[in-house]
């Protein structure tokens, strides 16, 4: 592995890191959004319930939908992603690591 190749692959790993990151903040936007917008809708009903647990659970129905759902797997799917970018951002810097080990042992040496 030549030096250029070697940094354009962390490159590109460090631009699909961002790339996850910004895709992991949308989905929880727009998840956060989604349920800010449902207790908006339902605040009278919610507030009108007898005890914290019969809030919960009515806002739980009203979250049991496709949409949640849909932005739910959406969100989960993000956050394997952004890991996954991490691990490859962190295997790069061990192959960075290991290449200056090399390096080093053959001036040393």
């Amino acid at each position: 592995m030549t030096s250029d190749t070697l940094i354009e692959e962390i490159n590109t790993a460090y631009q699909r890191l961002g790339t996850a990151a910004e895709d992991l903040a949308r989905a929880d936007r727009e998840l956060t959004e989604h349920v800010r917008r449902v207790r908006l809708d339902n605040a009278e009903t919610i507030l009108e319930a007898r005890n914290e647990r019969t809030a919960s659970l009515y806002l739980d129905g009203l979250l049991d939908t496709e949409e949640h759902r849909r932005l739910e797997d959406n969100r989960a799917r993000a956050e394997l992603d952004l890991q996954y970018a991490r691990r490859e951002v962190e295997r790069l810097h061990l192959i960075v690591r290991l290449l200056g080990t090399h390096a080093s042992e053959g001036i040393g040496g």
